[in-house]
């Protein structure tokens, strides 16, 4: 499955995500790559990018959530016999199967035969389990399932998020910088705070990249001109 995304932010969202993602090929088996967007809109919303690669219910790769980058890719080499299998290890698929080629060699070309499936022999597992009560196991956890995977604390996303926001629309519009007016309250304080917060990640990508994107818009909003001009970190 490829899902060419366009989701902003919301608090908590990215372990929605991640549920319905590792869910359903831990369920079914597969593939899937996920592709969001990055920055804001010229409005209020912000994409988180993050993308993802996930097969058969395990994270392989995932992007960051929260960049100054434009673009972010993620790599992950996937064995498709791996699907193959785990697919095959799935009892509800090999029974309805069964039941398919049985209903054709039944009913012929008058169509007759059981038209659903029958589930007789089939044990309810617990929650959380693996195993039927009769003791024979369902389709096996992926090992490492949650390995690698990177969740912020709701305290950080509330500061990355705008951090994130206030740079892209900053880059965006041309502007020179923000006027930011302290009071001295607690507004004023978490204002200061994802200020710092996104003047910390700029310079830290710009660090990291000095020809860079970021480093290139870095010096045009700080007006100054040209590759060699000595950086400000």
């Amino acid at each position: 499955v490829g899902n060419g995304s366009g989701s902003h932010h919301e608090l908590r969202k990215l372990q929605l995500r991640l549920d319905l993602m590792v869910g359903a090929t831990r369920k079914c088996g597969g593939v899937y790559l996920y592709a969001n967007q990055r920055g804001c809109d010229g409005g209020r919303l912000y994409y988180d990018g993050c993308a993802m690669i996930v097969c058969n219910g395990r994270v392989l790769a995932q992007a960051s959530q929260f960049g100054v980058q434009d673009v972010e890719v993620v790599t992950a080499t996937v064995d498709l016999d791996d699907v193959r299998s785990y697919r095959a290890s799935i009892p509800s698929l090999g029974i309805q199967a069964a039941d398919l080629n049985a209903s054709a060699a039944a009913g012929g070309a008058a169509g007759g035969g059981c038209g659903f499936v029958r589930c007789d022999d089939v044990a309810m597992a617990g929650p959380g389990s693996n195993v039927t009560a009769d003791g024979r196991r369902l389709h096996p956890r992926p090992e490492g399932s949650d390995e690698g995977i990177r969740l912020h604390r709701p305290e950080e996303e509330c500061c990355l998020g705008p951090a994130c926001w206030l740079w892209d629309f900053l880059r965006r519009s041309g502007a020179a910088g923000f006027f930011l007016p302290l009071s001295g309250g607690a507004d004023s304080s978490a204002t200061a705070t994802i200020v710092g917060a996104m003047c910390h990640m700029v310079t830290e990508a710009a660090r990291d990249d000095p020809h860079g994107e970021v480093a290139a818009e870095c010096r045009r909003v700080c007006r100054m001109d040209g590759d060699d001009t000595p950086p400000l970190w």
